[in-house]
């Protein structure tokens, strides 16, 4: 990643949704002209990103934190943390929140091609770019990390560690970074002997950072159960956002289950002429958690995969068949048959005990 690829993605339009249609406009399309039709659709219905109020509120959370950055004042800021177990959908979550940011900042220059610009100084003119997303490596040091975030701006990366640090001050200032991102945080190397010394560039960081106003977002999974949380001085500046699967085991996370399937209906019923409105949040909602755990990525690509199937079949529904053939990622595999064991389980046991009753 870098800047210019983060502007360029920032500025690249959502798939334009396709015009809803009934069954009879449908069955009455020629054969190419509904193939690029349903092509088109099950696009659409690929490239959404499904809400929950977890997610709705952890951006609203990010939002404010880094507001109370930029109005604080200046010297060493809140680090604020992502943090989840893998495949929940942290960092979609946050890159979509951060493209946000960067539309927001840079407003109708977005629409350029080019990374926007400004006058640094009398006659100087740089590159703007107030989000700077980092993907770190396995085992990463201090050098990996300085490296990639010169790389980012297109800087050079020879020279000892603390002439490459002097740079990211410089480039902070040149730059008007308001936001670093550093995705995959968990894989910081954090176990060998210099442990100490990359917690401490960490905090050097985010203190040139804040003596601007701006924010870093640690996002990595499971960040609690690492180093970064257990340093009495980071732990200190930490402001956690804990991501989890969605969870029906409380009335309270049946709800919001119910509540972020009917948002999804809101979606892609236009699309299902046949199917009833609580297809989704009423009828299949507990087949779904079951096969996806309450996973949002699971469950994006089974409601997709599943009204291309009826489309293709010509119901226009989604049926219990639908859900039961896309194939998933192999974490739900593997958990849909441990689930339907202890439901059989469960579902068995009143019955052994009422056959030996006296």
């Amino acid at each position: 990643m870098d800047a210019r690829l983060w502007h360029e993605q920032a500025r690249t339009e959502t798939l334009a949704a396709p015009t809803p249609k009934t069954i009879a406009q449908l069955r009455a399309m020629s054969t190419s002209s509904r193939t690029r039709y349903l092509s088109h659709r099950r696009r659409w219905m690929r490239s959404l990103h499904f809400d929950t109020p977890a997610t709705r509120q952890a951006r609203q959370a990010l939002t404010d934190l880094v507001e109370d950055n930029l109005t604080s004042m200046p010297g060493a800021k809140d680090v604020i943390a992502v943090t989840a177990p893998f495949a929940v959908g942290k960092s979609t979550l946050v890159r979509t929140w951060a493209q946000e940011q960067y539309r927001q900042i840079i407003e109708d220059r977005v629409h350029h091609s080019q990374v926007p610009t400004w006058n640094s100084n009398v006659g100087v003119v740089a590159d703007e770019v107030p989000v700077v997303w980092l993907d770190l490596g396995a085992a990463s040091k201090i050098r990996a990390f300085n490296i990639q975030f010169l790389q980012y701006f297109g800087y050079p990366i020879g020279g000892a560690i603390h002439d490459l640090t002097a740079r990211i001050h410089r480039i902070v200032d040149a730059h008007r970074v308001r936001l670093l991102i550093v995705d995959d945080t968990n894989l910081l190397n954090l176990r060998h002997k210099d442990a100490r010394d990359v917690l401490d560039h960490l905090k050097h960081v985010n203190t040139v950072l804040g003596q601007r106003g701006a924010s870093m977002v640690l996002v990595g999974a499971d960040l609690e159960d690492g180093a970064i949380f257990q340093d009495p001085q980071m732990a200190g500046r930490l402001r956690a956002i804990r991501l989890g699967p969605c969870s029906i085991d409380t009335p309270t996370g049946v709800a919001a289950w119910q509540e972020t399937l009917a948002s999804i209906e809101n979606l892609v019923l236009p699309y299902l002429p046949a199917a009833r409105p609580g297809i989704l949040a009423g009828h299949h909602a507990p087949r779904l958690w079951r096969l996806t755990q309450g996973y949002l990525g699971d469950l994006a690509r089974l409601i997709a995969e599943a009204a291309y199937i009826a489309a293709r079949e010509d119901t226009w529904t989604i049926r219990i068949a639908d859900l039961e053939r896309p194939q998933l990622s192999r974490r739900a595999q593997h958990a849909t048959p441990r689930l339907r064991e202890t439901r059989a389980v469960k579902t068995t046991k009143p019955a052994t005990a009422e056959a030996h009753a006296p």
